[in-house]
């Protein structure tokens, strides 16, 4: 099948993965077939999808061979990566696993983070949707056993928790500066020798963005701003407290991570090979396979879909197909019915 695939000029592209304009089921259907749900709505998928196959790779590179493990997540949302981390543990045959997660639940947006995405953030929180959905979601992935929560702000959970504890902390809690530093610093303590501290939202390292707008994003604690230096967007907190505290880091499209040897900290000799998006965000993705008969085709859920490039009803004429295979068959009709011209009627 890949060479076939391969030889039609389509290639599955885990890293240009987004995030579903039709996603496979809503949210409404997945509450009521107890189907865990990452869609659009409520914002309940937050990051790029490549960065959870990110998570999950480095998951079983740290966690390998090990019979008892423990995480930490400090900021948990609607469970994408508590999931990711519990499915992984599973798939690694642990004999125990725990998973903690940190979260409050509240908004913490300021004025300037006025976006459609951060109001649908602040009503999740405001109606309690986001953290219902964090739990019916654990019970839908059959993770209640393994994960345990602790709802509160970081400084205030944190400082309870053992000395090197954890195999692996996950940071992806407030963006600002100086509560991103508060978390690093206690996962330094938290993690034990060998252990990974990763996180999320680097999307750009301090290097390469411009200064000056760096410092006023700062000053003002804005969320997520544009660099324009390099035209990418990019979370100005994050980049600065990472600057301070790790020379040496591993980062892949805004996943990072950092390993602990003794007292030093340094980018892990990890490999991201073979992603794949983990089984309960597949519903609400698309993954690009390229462009064939003039139209841009996606795998999403268990199907396919094609969008024809050149059409402003792109959306409305797209095709969807059961197999990858129905749906090339049908592109090439489509395109062998265009061709054919109608012979002209003979005149008598």
């Amino acid at each position: 099948m890949e060479s076939w695939i391969s030889d039609l000029g389509l290639q599955r592209s885990i890293a240009n993965t987004r995030i579903a304009i039709l996603p496979q089921y809503s949210l409404s259907f997945a509450l009521e077939r107890n189907r865990p749900y990452f869609g659009r709505q409520i914002s309940a998928f937050q990051s790029p999808p490549v960065r959870y196959a990110l998570m999950g790779a480095l998951t079983k590179f740290t966690l390998i061979g090990k019979s008892t493990v423990r995480v930490l997540e400090i900021g948990a949302w609607a469970g994408a990566s508590a999931i990711t981390f519990g499915a992984t543990i599973q798939e690694l045959g642990v004999s125990s696993g725990e998973i903690v997660c940190v979260d409050l639940w509240e908004s913490s947006f300021g004025e300037d983070d006025t976006s459609l995405h951060y109001k649908n953030m602040n009503a999740g929180v405001a109606t309690g949707r986001i953290q219902d959905l964090f739990k019916h979601n654990i019970r839908a992935c059959g993770l209640e056993g393994m994960i345990q929560v602790k709802k509160g702000i970081s400084r205030e959970v944190l400082p309870k928790l053992d000395d090197e504890s954890f195999d692996l902390v996950y940071i992806d809690g407030s963006h600002e500066k100086d509560e991103v530093l508060y978390d690093i610093q206690e996962a330094k303590r938290l993690v034990r020798n060998g252990g990974v501290i990763c996180g999320d939202d680097l999307e750009l390292r301090k290097s390469q963005v411009d200064q000056d707008a760096h410092g006023v994003a700062l000053a003002k604690g804005v969320d997520f701003v544009a660099d324009p230096q390099t035209g990418g967007s990019y979370h100005p907190g994050v980049t600065e407290a990472i600057s301070v505290i790790f020379n040496d880091l591993w980062e892949e499209y805004g996943f990072w991570c950092v390993e602990r040897s003794g007292e030093s900290w340094s980018a892990p000799a990890f490999q991201a090979h073979s992603l794949e998006i983990p089984r309960h965000l597949q519903h609400a993705v698309e993954i690009p396979y390229g462009v064939f008969r003039g139209y841009e085709i996606f795998q999403t859920g268990d199907g396919f879909v094609a969008y024809p490039i050149n059409d402003i009803h792109w959306f409305q004429n797209r095709i969807v197909e059961s197999s990858l295979e129905e749906l090339v068959l049908l592109l090439d009709a489509i395109q062998l019915s265009t061709q054919i011209q109608p012979k002209p009627l003979e005149q008598n």
